[in-house]
């Protein structure tokens, strides 16, 4: 599953990456009042070109892609069931340009939690139960998400806050040895998000994305009561046409 996971999304970023490529050496932008066009008049005219000319670059883009690497620290009681701090998590995004500050749209992601307990003598009832547990746990998030960027289109370093409402798929797994005691569930689920994006240049479509999320899940089976981690994000955003 994970090794298919991980395919998966390297797939999807290496051809968005050739996508934007390929939109970024387009020669000759078209359309009948497209940004080039007033970028030529607005220096014909003698103004200052620096911010038309990115304001021109993303004019032409309706929609954002963002792709991101997650390392993730389990809180509260996930953390008693799985205190391992998790490198398998990704999690990506297609957003609308509303206007220069806001974009909306639908985000997804993959995490999962592993942690493998030396073989202990568990007292269950009037039954003592000599075991290795396996802890593992996944959820899936799908989630409508609104990003606001108060720099808008400007130049530069660009900070950006965020919030994601929707639904996550959590499977939730302890293995007794062989047995498995297993609880699969759709339940609610919130992302509040903050970052930065780091423009490649000032007129390229890549922008490097650093950002931290805090997610909620209120499951609850066995030792979990509600699902809460803070992660670490690490990715790239990209203007598409």
């Amino acid at each position: 599953m994970k090794t298919i996971v991980s395919i998966f999304f390297t797939v999807i970023m290496t051809t968005a990456c050739l996508v934007a490529n390929a939109q970024w050496y387009r020669p000759y932008p078209y359309g009948y009042d497209n940004g080039y066009q007033r970028l030529q008049r607005n220096m014909e005219r003698g103004q200052n070109n620096n911010d038309q000319y990115a304001y021109t670059r993303y004019s032409n883009s309706n929609f954002l892609l963002n792709l991101n690497y997650g390392i993730s620290q389990p809180l509260g009681t996930l953390k008693d069931y799985a205190n391992h701090t998790s490198f398998a998590g990704w999690n990506a995004s297609l957003l609308y340009q509303i206007n220069p500050k806001i974009a909306a749209g639908l985000r997804a992601g993959y995490y999962s939690y592993y942690q493998k307990i030396p073989r202990q003598i568990y007292h269950q009832g009037y039954t003592d139960i000599s075991a290795v547990q396996s802890h593992t746990l996944q959820f899936i998030p799908v989630q409508p998400t609104i990003l606001y960027t108060p720099g808008g289109d400007k130049p530069g370093i660009q900070p950006y806050a965020g919030l994601g409402i929707g639904a996550a798929f959590v499977n939730y797994q302890k293995y007794w040895g062989e047995f498995v005691d297993s609880k699969n569930k759709m339940s609610f689920s919130v992302s509040p998000m903050a970052g930065i994006h780091i423009p490649f240049g000032k007129t390229s479509p890549l922008k490097f994305n650093v950002g931290v999320k805090y997610n909620y899940v209120p499951f609850t089976y066995n030792e979990i009561h509600n699902i809460s981690t803070v992660e670490a994000d690490l990715g790239l955003s990209i203007h598409l046409r």
